[in-house]
């Protein structure tokens, strides 16, 4: 029976009656591949931006950033080794180090110049909602200022620049943060330095901050304690999630559009989106800087950059200066010496005027220019987006007559076919992760093409080719346009949403809406006037339409995956990462060629449908047999190291009684494995391991010396039975020193603390009591959860120098039986430095790791009373 195809101009065609000269091929497959080609040659161009660096700079001109000069002071810092928060190396070396080379480049600043040189030691405290929440006391941490400013200067504003010279523990950090250091102490040279000095309108301020990664604490003492912090009206923080790569513009605000307007103005290399701001500030980035200090609690504007690239060595022993390279810091240095000259001669610093209020859009185009405009601009654009869309499709309806059924069928089978990528998504990686085979990708990235983005189009391409067998009586002209139409609809509804919803990342959908719906328009005149052949029009309106969006968010699907492909090997055991990536890999899909896959599918001869299917599924089979068998092992040692983190505490357990005589002693290793697959994978490569066991829930915090409250990420918490490494002189010493009872049922217990440098100290009240007050902050923040057995208020304490001696009160309400406890208390003594931080047992365990294994030891002791 001959099958009855429907297609005429008259129904919406464009001019392309011509195409369908039959059902089965539209479009010739040499008109197929060459919109595959080009597609894919448009994604290579957007990737070679997306790498590209430029060139370092000898050192030449004292007022020329160089990145050889920079990569010297970021040398000088690391060779300190470990600057752990209290070590010697943190305190008292790169402290001296850092004025020694801030007082070199006052004795050669310019004499128009004042350059003055402050050291701050500052102790103080506040709450933290990161993590599990936790409230910080900190003591004696240190911060190394600097202040330029012009002499004889009336000016009372200033813009601040923070980098941190602390390193993570473990580590020696070069990229977090003494490559940063590095730069700021460069530029420090460059603005300063005869014979061209830059004089500024308004002050700099370089804050060298000494205790970052125990979580923010020492900008919290600049901007809460230093004289200088009241001139400061906007600030960059320079920060690392990786080693290498561009710089990111992450974070800006809060408010104060003109910020960001002088970075997109002036720096030569702009990079950043609001959409990795909205990620960010989400929470879906297990991490903080100290961009959150200076605006929530200095309540400044102000602009987060990151290295993000190579964050498999983030935090790790890998994290050394030869992953660096000069390029990178040379873009870096570049970018900064123009924003410090734009912000600090802008009028707006000190008068922002009515560029003070509002949030902004902002993203870059391949890193060539970047598209800033007030969030109120992007809400009037948004909308008449959506209002021409919505007239576009009501006269696709009314006066070219395409149906309107046709239109809402190829709106459901796009659904459709996004939901069928969805599921083979997370069929894969439930199944991967039920048989124990997660994170092949962890050291490959590029096995994520045919284990998750080739079945994703299969899935998506299958759907549509069903549609079209099953509508025989329509032309696939007419079916390719109505999928067009139908994913338009799509890209409206979600910017109208967005834009409700007041969501800068909005602009997004604007890129899907505006720029494939003005190439449809375009086609419509070059096909009417027959300017060009059919066939030609539509490839080079397809490919047209999803240029510019194509790639400009290719760029950022790149940096989504650099970003949380090693956020997989540190994001605890309990939500399975093949779900996550699996997931990313089917949006990175949705946002960059949504319309280039259905187009294809439509138009393509059924040769080229079966070519493609059968190698994607070849591909796909193959992956996931060598998968099944091992044979895609997920991490790596060096020279390429995507390593597994490992924390080893050897730690010693005194429980105290009531009366505070011991009840109970043990010694043992306990065990972290920070990603999905735990510690069962270390069983067959290191035979030690197979001591290890799993350890139950008992007491504040269960009893586990986490080091930050991250509990919650953990499903198993494992310990391996060890000899005792008692040192008193790293004991913490808790005593009651006194207890009042109060009216109400209440009572106050006051206590003497002697504390190492770093401290984790949990409070759990007991039977019916509850906390109504305390000493250590002016409100009582949420517990920290821990299995609702072990829950606790989580108090970090760190000290840079000085004896570790401070009292503090809690007030307590409810029964006040004899003989039964009001409050446990956990102390966990953190010690970090050698030569308590080591222990021969710590050494064999460390001794037969495989080289993909990135461990990072100490010792603790862990103490808890009951009052």
């Amino acid at each position: 029976m001959r099958r009855r195809v429907i297609s005429t101009t008259r129904t919406g065609t464009h001019g392309f009656a011509t195409l369908d000269k039959s059902k089965e091929k539209t479009l010739p497959d040499v008109y197929t591949v060459a919109c595959i080609v080009l597609t894919l040659c448009l994604l290579g161009t957007s990737y070679h931006f997306y790498r590209w660096l430029p060139e370092p700079v000898a050192p030449s001109s004292p007022n020329v950033f160089s990145a050889t000069r920079a990569r010297k002071h970021m040398e000088d810092i690391v060779s300190l080794g470990v600057r752990n928060v209290g070590s010697q190396a943190n305190e008292i070396h790169a402290k001296n180090l850092l004025i020694r080379k801030v007082q070199a480049i006052q004795a050669t600043a310019s004499k128009e110049l004042e350059v003055k040189l402050s050291v701050q030691t500052t102790s103080g405290g506040y709450y933290l909602d990161f993590l599990g929440g936790m409230t910080h006391i900190y003591h004696n941490v240190s911060n190394v200022i600097v202040k330029v400013s012009k002499r004889e200067s009336s000016s009372e504003y200033a813009f601040l620049i923070n980098a941190h010279y602390d390193s993570s523990l473990g580590a020696v950090s070069a990229s977090d943060d003494a490559v940063s250091c590095g730069t700021m102490l460069e530029t420090l040279q460059v603005l300063t330095s005869e014979p061209v000095p830059m004089v500024p309108e308004h002050d700099i301020i370089f804050l060298f901050n000494g205790a970052e990664e125990t979580i923010l604490q020492a900008s919290h003492g600049f901007v809460t304690q230093h004289p200088w912090a009241k001139r400061v009206k906007a600030f960059v923080n320079l920060e690392a999630a990786g080693a290498g790569g561009r710089e990111i513009v992450f974070q800006s605000g809060p408010e104060n559009p003109w910020l960001i307007g002088i970075y997109a103005k002036m720096v030569p290399y702009p990079y950043g989106s609001v959409v990795a701001e909205d990620i960010f500030q989400s929470g879906l980035i297990p991490s903080d800087t100290d961009f959150r200090i200076f605006r929530d609690f200095g309540r400044f504007p102000g602009i987060d950059t990151a290295y993000y690239s190579n964050g498999f060595v983030y935090h790790t022993e890998y994290d050394i200066p030869s992953t660096i390279p000069n390029a990178c810091i040379q873009r870096a240095g570049d970018n900064l010496v123009a924003l410090v000259k734009g912000v600090a001669n802008s009028p707006f610093l000190a008068h922002p005027g009515e560029y003070r209020h509002g949030k902004v859009v902002f993203f870059d185009f391949l890193g060539l220019f970047m598209v800033v405009y007030p969030e109120r601009v992007g809400v009037i654009l948004n909308t008449a987006v959506v209002l021409v869309s919505l007239c576009y499709l009501y006269a696709e309806v009314r006066w070219n007559r395409f149906s309107s059924m046709l239109i809402i069928t190829g709106l459901v089978v796009t659904l459709l076919s996004w939901l069928a990528a969805v599921c083979v998504t997370l069929v894969t990686a439930m199944g991967l992760s039920l048989i124990g085979r997660s994170m092949s990708w962890f050291s490959r990235p590029h096995l994520l093409l045919p284990l998750y983005i080739g079945p994703a189009i299969l899935a998506m391409a299958s759907i549509h080719h069903w549609w079209q067998l099953k509508r025989f009586d329509v032309s696939n002209v007419m079916l390719e346009k109505a999928s067009f139409l139908g994913t338009l609809v799509i890209w409206t509804a979600l910017l109208a949403m967005l834009t409700a919803l007041r969501i800068p990342s909005a602009f997004v959908c604007v890129l899907w809406v505006f720029f494939p719906l003005l190439s449809r328009l375009l086609l419509w005149e070059v096909a009417h006037h027959r300017l060009l052949p059919p066939h030609l029009a539509f490839v080079l309106s397809t490919v047209v339409g999803v240029a510019i969006p194509s790639m400009l968010l290719f760029q950022l699907d790149a940096a989504m995956m650099e970003i949380f492909i090693p956020i997989m090997g540190r994001s605890g055991t309990v939500l399975p990462p093949e779900i996550p990536i699996g997931l990313l890999c089917v949006v990175a899909l949705f946002i960059t060629v949504p319309y280039v896959t259905t187009s294809v599918v439509h138009m393509s001869s059924n040769w080229i449908r079966k070519v493609g299917g059968i190698l994607i599924m070849v591909g796909y089979v193959l992956t996931i047999g060598l998968v099944a068998m091992g044979m895609m092992f997920p991490y790596s040692g060096r020279p390429d190291p995507h390593p597994k983190r490992l924390f080893l505490q050897h730690t010693d357990h005194t429980l105290h009684h009531l009366n505070s005589s011991i009840s109970h002693e043990q010694s043992d290793v306990f065990v972290i494995a920070f990603d999905y697959l735990d510690v069962d994978i270390l069983v067959g490569q290191a035979p030690l391991y197979r001591l290890a066991r799993e350890v139950e829930c008992h007491g504040a915090y269960c009893g586990f010396p986490y080091y930050l409250p991250v509990l919650h990420f953990f499903k198993r918490h494992w310990h391996i039975p060890a000899p005792s490494h008692l040192s008193t002189d790293q004991l913490p010493l808790l005593k009651l020193s006194s207890m009042v009872s109060l009216p109400g049922q209440s009572r106050n217990l006051t206590f003497d603390a002697h504390f190492p440098v770093r401290v984790t100290m949990c409070l759990a009240p007991r039977h019916g009591n509850r906390l109504i007050s305390w000493s250590l902050d002016n409100f009582i923040p949420p517990m920290s959860l821990a299995n609702g057995i072990g829950d606790c208020y989580f108090v970090f304490y760190a000290r840079g120098i000085g004896e570790g001696k401070f009292s503090f009160w809690l007030e307590l309400k409810g029964s006040n039986r004899p003989g039964e406890e009001a409050v446990e208390i956990a102390v966990f003594s953190h010690n970090l430095e050698p030569p308590f931080s080591k222990t021969p047992f710590l050494g064999e365990l460390i001794d037969v790791l495989p080289d993909w294994v990135a461990p990072i030891s100490w010792s603790t002791h862990h103490a808890n009373w009951l009052f």
